[in-house]
């Protein structure tokens, strides 16, 4: 597997799929998705078994080259045993995708993981959980997951920060603590701190108005990479893109709400307009656009297919869309831009 510079958590939905392959190629062979599976805590076995074959089906359909990661961290036992006949080890043959576990799972997720692991001898991933503060206990739980895999095969580490918002101050902090207990466990053969700073659309957001958030996220990134920490070369960024961290803990909705959300990534800042769904709200939608490509930190048509299909519907020339099209253009310009500007190395 190559080293990619950008780790993005990708929901394994068909408009992140989409957005994915509408990167160019040159950006998309620096990109390696974490693709994550929505929980559907309660779901009958034959549904449950239909959704896991339909979402893995659009995350296979576009990760037909490269390399990336596919987990289900909030599956609970029940669901955990469906993902262990739905992805049995056989299926991962040829899928370029390596299989993720972590510390506090459910056996059989764990198990499946490293059976594939060992099927592959391509290893797997690890993802932590650091919603918080970070307790030295995990390091023996990794260390005892670590203990099971064959001598010979790779593990790549995923620090998971969750949600890194303004009032999460001291999130740089907990990861270089969890970093430095957990890089010595082994040769790590990708490291990556993963934090999702998009934040929920709040209560009272206007439709007419933009919302403008700062990047936590990305200032927590900044602040691991003053530290001085000889690990540093190593580590690759790694966040939720554009919908909030905990939009994959949730099961997917199918629902069409009324109300929707343009999105977009400035170089300190996230922007969010409301927008109404339906073909009567056309000239609402195109105004709402133009609140976007009118931003002074707008980058223009050629930026990505975010962007150009941000300007065409401004100007008339694209339809509405749905939510679908919402978060597949957000998630393209977004990664776009993220993976042109991120450096391995930045503000050493």
């Amino acid at each position: 597997m190559s080293v990619p510079l950008y780790v993005p958590v990708l929901p394994a939905r068909q408009h992140a799929a989409a957005a994915y392959r509408a990167l160019e190629p040159k950006q998309r062979s620096r990109v390696a998705p974490l693709w994550t599976l929505h929980p559907h805590p309660g779901m009958l076995s034959k549904p449950l078994a239909d959704r896991i074959d339909r979402d893995t089906r659009y995350v296979t359909a576009a990760q037909g080259h490269g390399s990336a990661w596919l987990d289900a961290p909030y599956a609970d036992s029940d669901e955990a045993a469906a993902l262990t006949e739905a992805l049995a080890p056989e299926w991962w043959d040829h899928r370029n995708l390596l299989p993720v576990t972590g510390p506090e799972r459910p056996e059989a997720q764990q198990s499946l993981a490293l059976t594939v692991a060992r099927r592959l001898e391509e290893g797997m991933g690890v993802r932590v959980p650091l919603p918080g503060e970070w307790y030295d206990r995990t390091t023996t739980d990794v260390a005892a997951l670590l203990d099971r895999l064959p001598d010979h095969a790779s593990a790549d580490l995923f620090v998971d920060l969750g949600t890194v918002l303004p009032d999460r101050s001291d999130a740089a902090k907990e990861a270089l603590r969890a970093l430095d207990a957990l890089v010595p466990l082994t040769p790590w053969r990708t490291i990556t701190v993963l934090a999702g700073g998009f934040p929920e659309p709040p209560t009272d957001l206007w439709q007419g108005t933009v919302h403008e958030e700062p990047r936590s996220d990305w200032d927590a990134w900044h602040e691991i990479h003053h530290s001085g920490r000889s690990y540093l070369p190593w580590l690759r960024y790694g966040d939720y893109s554009t919908q909030p961290a905990s939009y994959v803990t949730r099961p997917a909705t199918e629902g069409a709400s009324p109300w929707g959300l343009l999105r977009y990534t400035t170089e300190r800042s996230y922007h969010l307009v409301k927008i109404p769904f339906g073909k009567r709200h056309d000239m609402a939608n195109r105004a709402a656009a133009r609140l976007l490509t009118g931003l002074s930190d707008f980058r223009g048509r050629e930026a990505s297919a975010g962007e150009r299909w941000l300007c065409r519907r401004a100007e008339g020339e694209e339809t509405a869309g749905n939510h679908g099209t919402w978060d597949e253009k957000a998630h393209a310009q977004h990664m776009t831009y993220v993976v042109q500007g991120v450096n391995p190395a930045a503000d050493r």
